[in-house]
């Protein structure tokens, strides 16, 4: 009897190990749903969109000045006569072949039709245009964006802009790039199908000084010090960008001029724990996985040496971080500590009728208001008198942040150059960020590249 009492529990304790496990599986399940369904349906490889392709009308796509950007006649999918508008377009569009995940899949569940109500299609059905999809409207301007991907000339890079108060992005742009028309048949450039602005993961050189300087505010860290254009930390030596020596620096002064040797001194000051915690608040090292588009994570670590930790302050140890999470950052320092969620989707039209209109939400606060103020002066002066003159566009306030990343390709040391930074407008409430991969400093090509975008948006 005690061996059949004893199978018995036993029993009972493998039922209920069974039993965990199956609830643990359909709580996992329904949170996966929650979160990544949309992204599951969008993606090319679903059977039934795939299915759906081929019995709807895929409604048509535009931007946010009604500028139609894709559109179906019959199983035809048409793009804009415009190649280079096509190019500057192609990432945020994507393609109907299964090369590239953009709005066209994204937001597919509109385009087929199938987040339409039992009413619309009803309506549909009476007027006749049973299979029809929704058309999509985007938050992008193609014209703004075709400006941009011109402006890069060539070189392989991106560029962004983001209405800091609402997260919609105006500008979304990649070279090289691939024409939506002929992406199946292409011979494509290396890398050309590579969505820069979520998927580029690059080091982010002095912009990382944003995160670090806020960290130092908060944390109430400034000192005064003597830059000769170089310093040991931990027995390595750490140089300012060109061997420039700065004199006499606090914080802001420091922050002006891009100081390596003080940001890397301020980042030993503060220690790993804060660092970390302060790159944690903006993002790094967790998923994006947001509503309208979804971004590569941003990379942040340390490995308890002083040295590698004063690198990282300055953005040059192991940092990673992509052109759309920078923006964000800078985001967050305009909207006084309140870092947007970016959004691409506009609005959806069906049947004439206009739905789900781009609603802004808050991503998180990341700083508070007396930090990013304090901030947001600091980046003011790097374009009044600082690093990013270059920047500065006529009639408006521009605040900002260089950059120069240092990268190695067999054995040599290239550049790439960085701009972020915003218009402190209320009627342009507009930040930016610009990669241009191997072209040198941040102050003699992405800051320029930046100031011309800005100054075409408000300036025409």
């Amino acid at each position: 009897m005690r061996d059949v009492g004893k199978f018995r529990n036993n029993m009972r304790i493998i039922l209920g190990f069974l039993i965990t496990l199956f609830s643990v599986l359909v709580v996992f399940l329904g949170y996966s749903i929650l979160t990544y369904g949309e992204s599951w349906f969008a993606t090319p490889y679903n059977p039934r969109l795939q299915q759906t392709i081929s019995s709807v009308d895929m409604g048509a796509v535009y931007d946010v000045n009604g500028q139609k950007l894709a559109w179906s006649v019959g199983d035809e999918r048409n793009y804009d006569d415009e190649k280079r508008l096509r190019l500057s377009t192609a990432h945020v569009l994507g393609d109907v072949t299964g090369m590239t995940i953009g709005a066209q899949t994204r937001f597919g569940k509109y385009l087929y039709g199938k987040a339409q109500s039992i009413g619309d299609r009803v309506e549909a059905v009476i007027q006749g245009s049973t299979g029809k999809g929704s058309d999509v409207y985007l938050t992008i301007d193609s014209e703004l964006s075709e400006y941009a991907y011109k402006l890069l000339d060539e070189r392989n890079g991106a560029v962004v802009v983001m209405n800091y108060k609402t997260g919609e992005l105006l500008i979304h742009t990649n070279y090289p790039s691939f024409d939506p028309v002929s992406v199946a048949e292409d011979e494509l450039i290396d890398t050309a199908l590579v969505d820069r602005v979520t998927m580029g993961r690059y080091p982010p050189g002095s912009t990382m000084k944003i995160i670090t300087a806020a960290a130092a505010i908060d944390a109430g860290i400034d000192f005064e010090y003597e830059c000769t254009g170089e310093t040991l930390v931990d027995n390595v030596l750490i140089r300012c960008a060109g061997g420039s020596a700065h004199g006499e620096e606090d914080l802001a002064k420091a922050f002006t001029s891009s100081c390596n040797t003080y940001f890397a001194l301020l980042s030993v000051k503060l220690g790993e724990e804060r660092l970390l915690e302060a790159a944690k608040k903006f993002g790094f090292n967790e998923e994006f996985n947001f509503s309208d588009i979804t971004l590569y994570k941003s990379n942040f670590e340390l490995s308890g040496k002083e040295s590698d930790l004063a690198w990282a302050g300055v953005g040059q140890y192991k940092d990673l971080v992509t052109p759309l999470h920078m923006t964000m950052i800078t985001s967050a320092v305009a909207n006084r500590g309140l870092m947007p969620e970016p959004k691409l989707l506009k609005a959806v039209s069906t049947n004439g009728s206009m739905s789900h209109q781009a609603v802004p939400t808050v991503y998180r606060e990341v700083l508070s208001a007396n930090t990013a103020e304090i901030l947001a002066g600091m980046m003011e002066r790097v374009v009044r008198m600082g690093t990013a003159t270059s920047a500065a566009v006529e009639n408006v306030i521009v605040c900002g942040k260089t950059g120069t990343a240092e990268y190695t390709v067999d054995g040599e040391i290239k550049n790439h150059s960085w701009f972020t930074g915003y218009i402190a407008d209320e009627e342009y409430p507009y930040a930016i960020s610009v990669i241009v991969e191997g072209a040198g400093y941040g102050s003699k090509y992405a800051s320029p590249l930046a100031q011309k975008v800005l100054n075409k948006i408000v300036n025409g």
